[in-house]
């Protein structure tokens, strides 16, 4: 079951990336957690696909150009998944590129990504999926 995790999520990044709608490999009402990322400046969960899309807004509001980069996708056993990410952006009016390696952990019950916790280093990712001591 669990590669058959790791795909399903490998499939949901893909299919958002080529497109950036909503795909039918998240539950209607998943869950998109920021409070696991420290430093955030809100502290909340995001649901469904309207709070994504709130967030995401949020997200990259500061930035002219924003790009994004799966580094890996990796089983945690059981239902998780971990997604290391590469991001950088071009601040506002400026030649100005701020980059980040965040993770995400993904839970998949019922072939459907019900959540995801956003982290700010790919180490906290891995050691909150119990990947890293």
């Amino acid at each position: 079951m669990s590669q058959e995790n790791v795909e399903i999520v490998r499939r949901a990044i893909a299919e958002f990336d080529k497109s950036q709608r909503p795909t039918d490999s998240f539950a209607p009402d998943f869950v998109w957690d920021v409070r696991t990322y420290r430093g955030f400046p809100v502290e909340r969960e995001y649901r469904g696909w309207p709070g994504f899309f709130e967030f995401f807004e949020e997200w990259v509001d500061a930035y002219d150009e924003w790009d994004n980069e799966i580094e890996d996708v990796l089983d945690a056993g059981g239902n998780r998944v971990v997604a290391l990410v590469h991001q950088r952006g071009r601040l506002h009016e400026s030649e100005a590129w701020v980059e980040a390696h965040t993770g995400l952990v993904y839970t998949v019950e019922e072939r459907l990504i019900r959540r995801v916790q956003v982290h700010g280093t790919h180490e906290e990712a891995l050691e909150a999926a119990g990947l890293r001591e």
